[in-house]
């Protein structure tokens, strides 16, 4: 062995479990997909609506005289909680990139990444085979807090087909679920001549 591999397989060494047990686990779908998707669907809602201090909507200096105002009221309504604005206003393809004591990782991640699965499930972003029924069904399921029968029934999908349907479709959702988006490939911006000189 190269004394490069050495250091590698040093570097390598403390890590290779956890790196085999993740690659079993996006290999094999949970024993519970509803449970998996339930918990995921309620860790990204958010927990309060509104902060305790008052929002009001004023113009910026420079703003024309028939500044029209954008929310709020004259004597001001509550501010919207972080979260929840961010969950109203951002989109479901939403990254972040977190930040562990004052340090950025480099590395982003879906903001709501079971949100990102039901969108690309509904044929939002750059699937190819959009199933916007099944994440209809699957966003009833989850808003009525797992009970797949009635979300079911109230869609129109006859009852001996409903448990197969509503497998097939967490089933599916499992096979878009990411906690971080793919990597973009790398592209040289240079013209073509420097590039091949280089």
């Amino acid at each position: 062995m190269s004394r490069r591999t050495d250091g590698r397989d040093l570097l390598e060494r403390p890590y290779r479990s956890d790196h085999a047990d993740s690659i079993r686990r996006k290999a094999s779908p949970p024993r519970d997909l509803l449970r998996w998707f339930l918990e995921g669907f309620r860790a990204e809602m958010p927990d309060r609506l509104h902060q305790h201090d008052v929002w009001r909507d004023r113009p910026k200096r420079g703003d024309p005289d028939d500044y029209a105002p954008v929310g709020g009221s004259m004597l001001g309504s509550p501010r919207d909680a972080e979260p929840f604005r961010s969950y109203i206003e951002d989109g479901a393809y939403t990254c972040e990139l977190a930040e562990y004591e004052g340090n950025k990782d480099a590395t982003p991640h879906f903001a709501r990444p079971m949100r990102t699965a039901l969108a690309r499930l509904a044929g939002r972003g750059s699937d190819t085979e959009p199933y916007p029924f099944m994440a209809r069904c699957l966003y009833r399921t989850a808003l009525r807090d797992g009970d797949w029968d009635s979300a079911c029934a109230s869609l129109g999908i006859t009852e001996p087909v409903r448990r197969i349907y509503i497998e097939a479709a967490l089933h599916r959702l499992w096979t878009r679920y990411e906690e971080e988006p793919q990597p973009r490939p790398w592209r040289d911006e240079r013209p073509l001549q420097e590039a091949s000189v280089a």
